[in-house]
């Protein structure tokens, strides 16, 4: 049996319980500062989405955008370091993106519409706002999705800015926002953040089946050494050309 940790974003714990109970024999802890400790017999740690991240963290200051919740921060700093240090495997998604970025030392850009004119956000609290990404084929994630295009789920008016110690982007929307990263460093190799909401999207689509087979072959790898991936479904897409590149659009 894996054991699971997930940072508790409240309501909405169910969408993330579903979708990573895809991973075969998965027991699912949702963690907060009352069971903290647990973290420490957790196989893996998923970071789920919800309010934005304390500026003063990354050295801004807040505006009329931003909606924090420092107590959050700090339980899920501690995730963090927990995770870490035990070589765990970490899965961000959405504000998870952007914690871990913090945590390693990164930056956000506080409000991409505000400040940059970008519109990320959900169309309506039942409706996500969907757009093109462009995966990096030297990425993990790649390995996974067979694709180097997709469209995905985006609910979110923050993104990372300046990448973190250890971190790498491997997908960037077309206007340039960074969607997904990965680590880079021996400390932390099971570590992916994706932008995107895969747990709300069709999950044989490759963008969201691909995330959760990744973070379970991380780990298969802490836990025994490259097994097999149980999850049912296809990752596969069109064939990728050995021509193309990725494109390395900064952010203005």
């Amino acid at each position: 049996m894996l054991k699971i940790g997930m940072s508790d974003c409240g309501e909405k714990n169910v969408n993330y319980i579903r979708y990573i109970s895809r991973i075969p024999d998965a027991s699912i802890t949702v963690l907060s500062k009352d069971n903290l400790s647990e973290t420490e017999i957790c196989d893996g740690l998923v970071l789920t989405g919800g309010e934005d991240v304390s500026p003063e963290l990354y050295g801004d200051w807040p505006d009329e955008t931003v909606h924090t919740n420092p107590e959050r921060d700090g339980v899920e700093y501690r995730l963090i370091e927990i995770a870490s240090n035990r070589g765990s495997p970490i899965l961000g998604i959405c504000r998870g993106l952007q914690v871990v970025n913090v945590y390693f030392g990164g930056t956000l850009i506080m409000d991409l519409e505000k400040y940059q004119k970008r519109f990320h956000r959900s169309i309506s609290d039942a409706e996500d706002r969907y757009h093109n990404v462009e995966l990096s084929e030297e990425s993990k994630l790649f390995g996974y999705t067979r694709n180097r295009h997709g469209v995905v789920s985006s609910s979110h008016h923050q993104a990372a800015d300046r990448i973190g110690e250890g971190l790498m982007v491997t997908s960037r929307a077309g206007d340039g926002t960074v969607e997904s990263i990965e680590s880079t460093s021996s400390m932390s190799p099971g570590l992916i953040a994706v932008q995107w909401h895969p747990e709300r999207m069709r999950f044989e689509d490759p963008f969201a089946l691909g995330v959760l087979k990744l973070f379970e072959s991380s780990l298969a790898d802490r836990m025994s050494g490259n097994g097999p991936s149980g999850i049912q479904g296809t990752s596969k897409g069109s064939e990728v050309s050995s021509n193309d590149t990725f494109f390395t659009q900064q952010s203005p």
